[in-house]
């Protein structure tokens, strides 16, 4: 494939295409209210950037070198699990799309790898990734993602396994003035549970006591209650790091309740951050909070070969007006868009059939590093630690990518 102005290394020039084929269809929803709204409301934009910069350089080319352009049809959800469900059946049966992007929310995806399946179109799970979709019991032939199976309790692939694994390295090397105890409070939710899990036996293997642990009912209307009456018993648990796995936002709140009620641990530790995370606590309360993510801009270094198209991916974020600060794991999309012109290039004609075979066997760069799509249909996209410094994101750990030293407290 030729380059681009020095970037999107599956695109075309914008040189005419000798042979036009069909466009592509791409469908999705995307929460432009209720309680997912500011997590992925603003993707509407970044979706238009992608599509016009694929349609201006030529659209994609299949295997045979046919060119199709690309259009992303997508319905507002409101945040509504039945309401998704009946858009994505619409989707795969009425719009007839060729590929689908599941939502930000699990408890919404859950339900779409059978769509899928039953429709055999193509699914991409983007934010919406659970231990539940992943099981001989729930087919999943239609269905790939580009995350690791976060849910093992496991250093490489769990969610929190890169931030256990530097406080591991650190507990052993200074155990005089690393973190010694943690506790951990979560959503009772499909993916946080699993985060939640997973972390709380990775804890233990890092050298934390875990002297508190409990799961909340989710509770959207009055996302604050819940916590507001564990925080007496936080206090008396006292803590070195207080780990939350739920949404970034409600993370927000927890830790703003706590800070009103006289709690203050010497570090939080959030599974997620998320658009309006820092607008809520503020400065102050966010400085020194750590979380993982999957792409920074202060990666310190995207060299070689596992790594491509953070130029492309910047150049989007700019034209759809968007900051990745305001809008973190939207470099998910980027490497969703990715892996779709990736499975188009390798499929010798765009069916269903032939992009999901693709999407299935594919092994690429991407801007969070090389993925490969194993059997079970996952990926090996997995999270790096990072913690807010004097209103920077730093990149903490491992040492190939980091730019910053872990602050604590």
């Amino acid at each position: 494939m030729v380059v681009a102005g020095g970037v999107g290394y599956f695109y075309l020039t914008a040189t005419p295409p000798a042979t036009k084929g069909s466009t592509l269809k791409i469908g999705m929803t995307l929460s432009q209210s209720g309680i997912f709204a500011s997590l992925d409301g603003n993707y509407t934009h970044f979706n238009d950037a992608w599509q016009s910069y694929v349609n201006s350089h030529g659209g994609l080319a299949d295997g045979s070198g046919v060119h199709h352009n690309v259009t992303i049809i997508w319905y507002d959800d409101q945040s509504q699990h039945d309401l998704a469900v009946s858009q994505y059946h619409k989707l795969a049966e009425q719009d007839n799309v060729d590929f689908l992007i599941s939502p930000y929310s699990a408890d919404i995806g859950k339900d779409l790898i059978p769509i899928a399946q039953a429709d055999k179109v193509p699914i991409i799970m983007a934010e919406a990734s659970t231990a539940g979709m992943w099981v001989p019991s729930n087919p999943h032939d239609w269905a790939v993602t580009s995350m690791v199976p976060y849910w093992q309790v496991d250093f490489t692939t769990g969610w929190s396994g890169g931030y256990f694994s530097m406080l591991k390295q650190l507990i052993t090397g200074n155990p005089n003035t690393s973190p010694k105890t943690i506790a951990l409070v979560g959503w009772d939710i499909t993916w946080a549970n699993d985060d939640f899990n997973s972390s709380l036996h990775l804890a233990p293997q890092a050298g934390l006591s875990v002297v508190y642990q409990k799961l909340l009912q989710p509770d959207f209307t009055d996302p604050v209650a819940g916590f507001q009456a564990i925080i007496p018993a936080l206090k008396s648990a006292n803590p070195d790091i207080v780990y939350l796995a739920t949404f970034g936002p409600v993370a927000a709140l927890w830790m703003k309740a706590a800070s009103q009620s006289g709690f203050q641990p010497k570090q939080w530790h959030t599974i997620e951050w998320g658009a309006a995370f820092a607008s809520i606590t503020g400065p102050l309360l966010a400085s020194h909070t750590t979380t993982e993510a999957f792409w920074t801009p202060s990666f310190s270094s995207q060299q070689g070969s596992s790594f491509a198209d953070e130029a492309l991916f910047n150049q989007l974020l700019t034209k759809a007006g968007v900051t990745w600060y305001n809008f973190q794991n939207i470099e998910l999309r980027m490497i969703i868009f990715q892996m779709i012109a990736k499975a188009v290039s390798q499929a010798s004609s765009a069916t269903r059939a032939n992009l999901n075979t693709a999407l299935h066997q594919l092994n690429m760069p991407t801007v969070g590093g090389q993925l490969v799509v194993q059997s079970q249909g996952y990926g090996t996209i997995g999270l790096v630690p990072v913690q807010w410094q004097n209103g920077r994101i730093q990149t903490l750990f491992p040492s190939s990518l980091a730019n910053a030293t872990y602050v604590f407290p």
